[in-house]
């Protein structure tokens, strides 16, 4: 499903929906091979992914992952949806006027040849409304979805603290 056509979720505030997978494999082929674009299939590497296991009837939840890029160019995370959850957010804990806030990322951009990880107080998933009480040692299907259209779908375990 291409950009243009995913439909629009009021829970992410009226951004995209981006529960599909499917698109047009061979005009992006084409046209990443025009522009000179790797897909983020081929040179994306998902280490150390997690779920922060949450006392009984926590209303969020929070994931962790690294994102190790071998292209030669940037690679653009701009969603990330489950089957487990209401909806998937990415934000970033920062510290304004001595204060920690999460900050709403709509994206995350992997420079070429970097890593960049979600861990425990800076980039983070957070994950509300789980369908089900997750424990340690469930297994969660997390889809990543990057801005070239492409996405990849992990399962990610769930660890205690």
């Amino acid at each position: 499903m291409t950009r243009a056509t995913r439909k629009v979720n009021p829970a992410r505030g009226g951004r995209e929906s981006a529960k599909g997978c499917k698109g047009c494999w061979a005009l992006a082929g084409f046209v990443m091979l025009w522009a000179g674009i790797a897909p983020a299939a081929d040179t994306l590497e998902i280490n150390d992914a997690w779920i922060r296991e949450a006392p009984p009837g926590a209303p969020m939840l929070a994931g962790y992952l690294c994102l190790d890029n071998s292209a030669d160019t940037a690679v653009t995370l701009v969603d990330v949806d489950s089957p487990a959850f209401r909806h998937v957010m990415m934000h970033r804990t920062e510290t304004v006027d001595g204060m920690a806030r999460m900050m709403h990322q709509d994206e995350v951009i992997v420079p070429a040849g970097k890593r960049v990880c979600f861990e425990p107080g800076g980039l983070h998933l957070m994950m509300p409304a789980p369908e089900q009480r997750l424990v340690a040692g469930d297994q969660v299907e997390l889809v990543l979805h990057f801005a070239d259209d492409e996405c990849r779908r992990i399962k990610v375990p769930v660890k205690a603290p």
